[in-house]
């Protein structure tokens, strides 16, 4: 396994440059127990999103997940390349960093929320029901709950998670029929019954005296600031608060979002050839 070590935010970060072990590929940031402390097992939710770059709202949300008390653990994964996003020109490997800085810079050590390298090195990103499959493997002793808003459990609009689709063919019937889901309500997208789309869809509720904090920021908008689109003297300024601080110098430092000023993005020499 070779590794390349990135000194950030003041120390080593490591970083899965190949993937010749499909173990470790999608295990590398699991927890070392699987039992909670009643000695069921841990429930994992599974984040996943493109992440370009990371914003306040999605650690928000992660923050949120784990309050509920609906998963024990957030493991947020940033998807590798998607033919489909053709936006999406940031490498996974600068996401995957930008992701560990939030985090590690956002939250108490001792919070349950990480990032996942598993699309890190993929020619192009994994297919949820193979990831998930992949996660399952290489976690058995885990229960996984897939995070989903429900803007993609809209048939009428033609966004519907059942007709999603891996290298395999349609595979979102059995997606839906094999995973776990927790739904996060989105503004203007209802959904009047979840069980029909799979008894195994939950609403993330929040305990009683606790109330969801919504956000609707979106990391488009933050690219779109950073284009300059919008007229401030710094375009960076634009987009203070909206990232964490590091993640904010990290955009600066390395000239991601066309800001020219930094060093060059990360080169990545990895290959996921072996993932599922």
């Amino acid at each position: 396994l070779k590794l390349q070590f990135l000194y950030l935010i003041g120390g080593a970060l490591p970083i899965t440059m190949s993937h010749a072990d499909p173990e470790i590929d999608v295990a590398s940031s699991s927890s070392s127990s699987v039992r909670t402390s009643n000695g069921r097992n841990k429930r994992i939710a599974v984040y996943g999103g493109a992440f370009d770059p990371p914003t306040t709202a999605h650690l928000q949300c992660a923050a949120q997940i784990v309050h509920s008390g609906m998963a024990d653990e957030v493991m947020i994964v940033p998807c590798g390349p998607r033919p489909d996003k053709p936006n999406l020109k940031t490498s996974v490997l600068d996401r995957y960093v930008m992701c560990q800085i939030a985090v590690n810079t956002t939250y108490s050590t001792e919070f349950p929320v990480y990032v996942s390298d598993a699309e890190v090195g993929c020619e192009k990103a994994l297919a949820t029901y193979d990831l998930l499959t992949a996660l399952k493997e290489a976690n058995p002793d885990c229960d996984l709950v897939f995070v989903v808003g429900s803007d993609w459990l809209q048939p009428s609009i033609g966004s519907d998670i059942r007709n999603w689709r891996s290298n395999d063919g349609p595979t979102g019937k059995r997606l839906v029929d094999e995973f776990d889901f927790l739904v996060i309500k989105r503004p203007n997208y209802d959904v009047e019954d979840l069980a029909l789309f799979s008894p195994r869809f939950q609403w993330l509720v929040m305990p009683d005296g606790m109330q969801y904090i919504d956000s609707n920021l979106s990391s488009t908008e933050i690219r779109t600031r950073c284009l300059g689109r919008i007229q401030f003297e710094n375009r960076l300024q634009s987009i203070d608060g909206l990232v964490a601080p590091g993640v904010l110098a990290d955009i600066k430092r390395r000239g991601l979002y066309s800001y020219t000023t930094g060093r060059s993005p990360l080169r990545q020499e990895a290959s996921c050839a072996d993932a599922p």
